[in-house]
C-alpha cells in the first residue's frame, strides 16, 4: 500500500530577528527554497541553523522535520515534529506527520493516537483526507480490514480525488479476505488515471491491472457455458412463477421459479421472487439464500444485499451479514443503507467504536431530511469513543 505525500513546507512569517543573510529568518527562507527545489539535504541544513537562531517557531520546527521526511531521517523528523508539537500541542500538520512516522516504525497505537488528534483539528477536506489514507494504512497493517476500508471511504468521502487512497482500497480488495477482484481492478484503474505516471506507484498499479485481468478472464474461461442456458424455457416458467405469485398460489410459484434457474442458472428475476416469497413466509433462511443467489446473478443490484443483510442480522448471523455487506459496499462504496446496516451489526456484536464510526459514516451519506436523523445521532451519541 502506499501513503500520500503531505504538503509539508509552510511559508514562515517571522520578523522578529533580523534579516541579514545569517539571520535565522534568512536562513529559513533559503530553506523553504531548498525544499521546494527538492533539495533536501541542504533544507536541512538551512533550517537546522535557523532553530539555533528562532526557538519560539512550531512552523520552523515543522518545516525542519518535513525536509527530514524527505531524506527518509524518520528519527530526526519525528524530534523536529516533537519540538513543534511542544511550542504548539495542536498543530495538526505536525501530528498528522508523526503520527505517518510511527507508523513506519510499526508503532499502531501511538500512530493511531496522533492521526486521529490530527484529524479532529483539521478543517480542510485535503488535509482530512491525507490524514483518513494514513489511519486506514494503519488499520489495515493491524489486520482491522473492515476498519481500514472505512477511512479509505472517509478519505474518498472528502476528496475524491485522492489517488493514493484509491490505490490502498484496491491493494485491500485485492487480498485477503476480500479477494474482489472487479473492484480491485476499477479502483487501480481510477488511480491509474489521477497519479502523475512518473509516480513509482503508476507502474506498480499498471502490473496490478494486467494480472487481474488475466485473473479475471481464467475465471470467466471457466464458468459454464451458454450450453447449459435455455433461456426461452427459463422465461416461459418464469412466467407461469409470477402468474401463480400474483394468484396467491406460492407453492405453485416457488416451484415454476425453483425449474427456471434449474432451465438457466441466471435467470435473476426467478432467484429474486423465491427470495420475496420465501421472506413473505417468514422463511428467513431460505429467503437469505435466495436474495445472495440473485446476487451473484445481478451483482450491481443493491436491493439484493439489503434483503440477504437484513434477513442475517435478523438471525443473529452477523458474520454473514457482513460478507454480504463488504461486497455490497465495494459494489456502491457511499450507498448510507449499507453504512447504517454495519453499524446495526458492529452494535450487535458489541464493536461499539467501530459502530460509531459506521453510524457518522451513514449520517455522512445520508439526506439532512432522512426521517429519525435526529434520534439515530443522539444514539450515536451514547456508543462510546474508545
Amino acid at each position: 500500500m502506499a501513503r500520500a505525500t503531505y504538503s509539508v513546507l509552510c511559508i514562515l512569517v517571522l520578523g522578529l530577528c533580523g534579516c541579514g543573510s545569517h539571520s535565522g529568518p534568512s536562513a529559513a527562507q533559503r530553506g523553504n527554497e531548498a525544499f521546494k527545489e527538492g533539495r533536501f539535504d541542504k533544507a536541512v541544513e538551512e533550517l537546522t541553523y535557523a532553530t539555533s537562531r528562532i526557538a519560539n517557531s512550531a512552523e520552523l520546527y515543522y518545516n525542519l522535520g518535513a525536509s527530514h521526511m524527505e531524506l527518509g531521517n524518520c528519527l530526526q523528523a519525528q524530534d523536529a515534529f516533537l519540538a513543534a508539537l511542544n511550542l504548539d500541542p495542536n498543530y495538526s500538520d505536525a501530528l498528522a506527520c508523526l503520527g505517518q512516522i510511527y507508523f513506519q516504525q510499526d508503532n499502531l497505537p501511538k500512530a493511531l493516537e496522533s492521526l486521529e488528534k490530527a484529524l479532529s483539528l483539521d478543517t480542510t477536506a485535503d488535509a482530512k483526507a491525507r490524514i483518513l489514507n494514513t489511519m486506514g494504512l494503519v488499520a489495515a497493517r493491524g489486520k482491522h480490514e473492515g476498519l481500514a476500508r472505512l477511512h479509505f471511504l472517509r478519505a474518498l468521502k472528502e476528496n475524491r480525488k485522492s489517488a493514493f487512497v484509491y490505490y490502498n482500497l484496491a491493494s485491500l480488495y485485492r487480498d485477503d479476505p476480500y479477494r474482489l477482484y472487479e473492484e480491485s481492478l476499477d479502483n487501480f484503474e481510477i488511480f491509474v488515471r489521477l497519479v502523475d505516471p512518473k509516480s513509482s506507484y503508476y507502474l506498480k498499479a499498471k502490473d496490478n491491472i494486467k494480472r487481474l485481468r488475466s485473473n479475471l478472464e481464467r475465471t470467466r474461461a471457466i464458468t459454464p457455458d451458454d450450453a447449459r442456458r435455455d433461456a426461452p424455457k427459463a422465461s416461459k416458467l418464469l412466467q407461469e412463477g409470477v402468474t401463480a405469485y400474483s394468484s396467491k398460489q406460492h407453492a405453485q410459484a416457488i416451484k415454476a421459479y425453483k425449474a427456471a434457474l434449474e432451465a438457466d442458472p441466471l435467470t435473476f428475476s426467478a432467484a429474486y421472487g423465491l427470495g420475496i416469497i420465501y421472506q413473505q413466509q417468514g422463511n428467513k433462511t431460505e429467503a437469505r439464500n435466495a436474495f445472495k443467489r440473485a446476487s451473484l446473478i445481478n451483482p450491481g443490484n443493491q436491493d439484493c444485499y439489503y434483503r440477504a443483510a437484513v434477513l442475517s442480522i435478523q438471525l443473529n448471523q452477523y458474520a454473514e451479514g457482513t460478507k454480504i455487506l463488504d461486497k455490497a459496499i465495494a459494489r456502491s462504496p457511499f450507498n448510507p443503507t449499507s453504512a447504517k446496516l454495519m453499524a446495526t451489526i458492529k452494535y450487535a456484536e458489541g464493536h461499539y467504536p467501530e459502530a460509531r464510526l459506521y453510524g457518522d459514516f451513514y449520517l455522512a451519506l445520508a439526506p439532512a431530511t432522512e426521517p429519525g436523523r435526529k434520534e439515530y445521532q443522539k444514539w450515536l451519541q451514547m456508543l462510546p469513543k474508545k
